[in-house]
């Protein structure tokens, strides 16, 4: 992995979507959309079953979400437990390990919520 990756400097917030599908809800995704929209620095991680829309086309929230500015980064334990390691991804997906998500979390900048 690369340098550590923040969206800038200052407050930021991240978002944690461990849901994942067409069937599911997307509040979730929608409040992530308003907030990129909003031009509040937001990234939004991947986890556990919600890689699966780290995939391209899998939801138009995240392409509205991307679109508007939000970051989009995907855990690499999830993405090879659930088949997506060597997959194509969305453009700019950056694939994380906890290490630098534990970063993310005890930075004091950063506000998480966890879906």
């Amino acid at each position: 992995m690369s340098e550590q990756w923040k969206p800038g400097e200052g407050p930021w917030l991240l978002l944690v979507e461990n849901r994942g599908g067409a069937d599911e809800p997307d509040g979730f995704r929608r409040m992530a959309v308003t907030e990129a929209m909003s031009r509040s620095p937001v990234v939004l991680l991947l986890v556990e079953e919600g890689v699966a829309l780290a995939v391209p086309g899998s939801d138009s929230a995240l392409d509205r979400f991307q679109r508007a500015g939000g970051r989009l980064a995907a855990d690499r334990y999830s993405l090879a437990r659930h088949g997506l390691d060597r997959a194509s991804l969305r453009v700019g997906t950056r694939v994380t390990d906890m290490g630098e998500v534990a970063g993310w979390v005890l930075d004091r900048a950063v506000r998480v919520v966890w879906h």
